[in-house]
């Protein structure tokens, strides 16, 4: 076996650990989903937008903004599609949501598995994965499980502070990648938080 330096095994650990943050890295990120510009998703050829529910679309009292409504339904009227991903386990929350947004819901998605993607997405054969863009405010399950389903990733920022206790206890380290992300100069333009 060959005997590496010490600087040498320093260096490999830094990039180890880079590559493992890549995968919570999203591909843009805006301040709320009102403020993605429909030009972009049109540009980027997305026909499918899979949207996390709490905190990125609705505030810890289930109300949501008219622009967000408005937002959608001016992105259908160009033919994208919607539908909402939730790790949430109440139906009865997201059903109402998505039935005021006018789009299509499924919950209990156990985001980062790839079982929710996969499920919403096989009622879309005709839709390729470069073709979807997910939308969350979480690094661990919305950004990361669509990294890892090989779709496309938009992070924006929560709508408000309240926060069930697992998700207060994942921000801090969010914060660490984040820093790690908006650090690489190649993510500046991508970025628009």
């Amino acid at each position: 076996m060959e005997n590496k330096g010490n600087n040498e095994i320093i260096g490999e650990k830094k990039k180890v650990k880079k590559s493992i943050l890549k995968n919570f890295y999203p591909e843009y990120t805006f301040e709320k989903v009102e403020d993605i510009p429909l030009e972009l998703l049109h540009k980027e050829g997305i026909k499918l937008v899979l949207m996390d529910m709490d905190n990125t679309l609705i505030d810890c009292k289930g109300n949501y903004s008219k622009d967000l409504r408005k937002w959608i339904k001016n992105a259908k009227a160009k033919g994208i599609k919607f539908y909402i991903l939730s790790n949430s386990f109440s139906e009865k929350t997201v059903k109402r949501i998505s039935k005021e947004l006018g789009v299509q819901y499924f919950y209990k998605a156990s985001k980062p598995s790839r079982k929710g993607f996969r499920k919403v997405c096989d009622n879309f054969p005709e839709i390729n994965k470069c073709e979807i863009l997910m939308i969350g405010d979480q690094l661990f399950t919305d950004i990361w499980g669509g990294n890892r389903f090989g779709i496309r990733t938009l992070l924006v920022k929560r709508i408000n502070k309240k926060e069930v206790i697992v998700s207060k206890i994942k921000r801090p380290v969010e914060r660490i990648i984040l820093n790690h992300y908006y650090k690489k100069e190649e993510n500046v333009e991508k970025c628009k938080v």
